[in-house]
């Protein structure tokens, strides 16, 4: 599948701001781009960011200082101060890059009360969390949907505040008043450290060296030492929006909160999970205990899934998996040529005997994608979904693809359906002038992803609500009389 680089926005960020860049022109922008190839406070910064991606982290602070000390009024030089103090944000890198961050969930990692000679060990560790995470049956058939990013954050001490003791770290790592002292940290810091990595999805996962147990939610993992194992069921919490359903009290909660997985009640037809037990899916129910206690709190299975203890999502919980990844990828990566908008006047015109569309899919692990092409005279073109409100579920850092709201059912047969992919998941039309009448037509490729994997007798989705399993590309096409 093709995938784009991101642009090093460490090095440009801060300079297409300052200059205004995107109200240029081209010759304007060549114009700062020149100016900053020649700027020597920049040329040692891009210098800091290699000594940075070699993993030479004293060198790379040694390197930022002097960018501060000697350009105190460059444009990089607010950048560079970040990267020198105590406690604060070094650089990232990708571990793992499938694609553009702009259809892919980037999840960020880093590390609290990691002192600057423990980076290498946090490098270490987190470039082992995607492969653990990605070993979980759920996310792995959404392998290629993932970037995972490191994000080196540089803490004066490796403490956690606690017990009368508070340390210089980066992201305020703190025991909390659980019964087994339940490691939190400052949500706000992270989410400073986020502002710093392009194209991030406001998801994060932080390792607090010195922590113990872990915790979730608004977009933040937070885990204790080195527990990769907790790390899909905390990243359940912040991603997924999941509840416990574990029995054991680990802390005062309060009134059970309805989730996709918990509910305080134990009527069928009000849970959350209800399509599934009116589909009349084996193993699942109403089942009492979750959320921390062992009465008035209810789950979809008596026991087994990641929220529990278990090493699977059950079926709702995983349901809702693959709806909150869709919320953020479009099934449809790429087109060619490029879409074009219900409104627009424009039209591809036959100038020959063929035209020819191409779309590219997403490619889960071992299901494709249903893919339909249709062509509607213009009397009878659909009208396009109706826009909800903007959403942000999760700390998420953009809206979803549940605001665009379902697809109109388009009418008649499709011209072509059921077409395998070439590779790179590449669906390709050919429309040829003499099979049509003399008009204006839009034409519609659709992809949606039905979720059934091979082996499951059940849709991994029972209920698409929103729409967001599915996509679509349009375009006006004009036969000439």
């Amino acid at each position: 599948m093709g995938s784009k680089r991101k642009i090093s926005s460490e090095r440009l960020g801060p300079l297409l701001v300052a200059l205004g860049v995107l109200s240029f022109g081209s010759a304007a922008f060549g114009a700062a781009l020149q100016e900053a190839s020649s700027d020597p406070a920049q040329e040692l910064f891009d210098s800091a960011l290699k000594l940075y991606g070699k993993g030479k982290y004293p060198e790379a602070r040694r390197a930022f200082a002097k960018v501060v000390e000697r350009y105190p009024d460059s444009l990089v030089a607010s950048a560079a101060e970040r990267r020198t103090r105590p406690s604060g944000f070094l650089g990232w890198s990708d571990i793992v890059r499938s694609g553009d961050s702009a259809n892919r969930v980037d999840v960020v990692i880093m590390g609290e009360g990691y002192t600057l000679d423990k980076q290498r060990a946090f490098d270490k560790l987190a470039s082992s969390v995607p492969k653990f995470i990605l070993r979980q049956k759920t996310l792995a058939e959404y392998e290629a949907y993932f970037n995972f990013i490191r994000a080196n954050v540089v803490s004066a001490e490796d403490g956690v505040d606690g017990f009368g003791r508070e340390y210089d770290t980066a992201l305020g790592g703190k025991t909390l008043s659980t019964y087994a002292g339940h490691v939190g940290i400052e949500t706000g810091l992270v989410r400073e450290v986020l502002a710093d990595v392009p194209g991030h999805d406001g998801q994060a996962i932080v390792f607090v060296r010195l922590g113990v147990l872990g915790t979730g939610g608004g977009g933040v993992a937070t885990i204790g030492g080195q527990s990769v194992k907790t790390v899909v069921h905390e990243f359940g919490h912040s991603f997924f929006g999941l509840g416990d359903e574990y029995t054991s009290e680990t802390h005062k909660r309060g009134k059970v909160r309805n989730a996709v997985n918990v509910s305080n009640t134990p009527d069928e037809t009000a849970v959350s999970w209800a399509h599934w037990i009116e589909a009349d899916v084996p193993g699942i129910g109403v089942y009492e205990g979750a959320a921390g206690q062992a009465r008035d709190a209810w789950k979809p299975t008596p026991g087994g899934c990641v929220m529990d203890t278990g090493e699977f999502f059950c079926m709702p919980c995983r349901e809702e998996a693959v709806l909150d990844i869709y919320r953020l990828v479009d099934p449809i990566e790429s087109c060619e040529p490029e879409a074009l908008p219900r409104a627009s006047a424009d039209s591809l015109v036959f100038e020959g005997k063929d035209l020819t569309f191409r779309v590219q899919v997403m490619e889960p692990s071992t299901h494709s994608l249903e893919v339909e092409w249709h062509l509607v005279p213009e009397a009878s073109a659909p009208q396009g979904p109706v826009a909800r409100g903007r959403s942000g579920r999760y700390g998420r850092s953009r809206g979803t693809r549940a605001d665009r709201g379902p697809l109109g059912e388009l009418r008649g047969e499709p011209v072509l359906e059921g077409a395998k992919p070439k590779r790179g998941g590449w669906h390709t039309l050919v429309l040829k002038r003499r099979d049509l009448a003399p008009g204006r037509y839009r034409l519609i490729c659709r992809a949606r992803d039905a979720t059934l994997v091979r082996g499951d007798r059940w849709p991994w989705v029972l209920k698409d609500s929103e729409g967001v399993l599915e996509s679509e590309r349009a375009w006006w096409v004009e036969v000439p009389r």
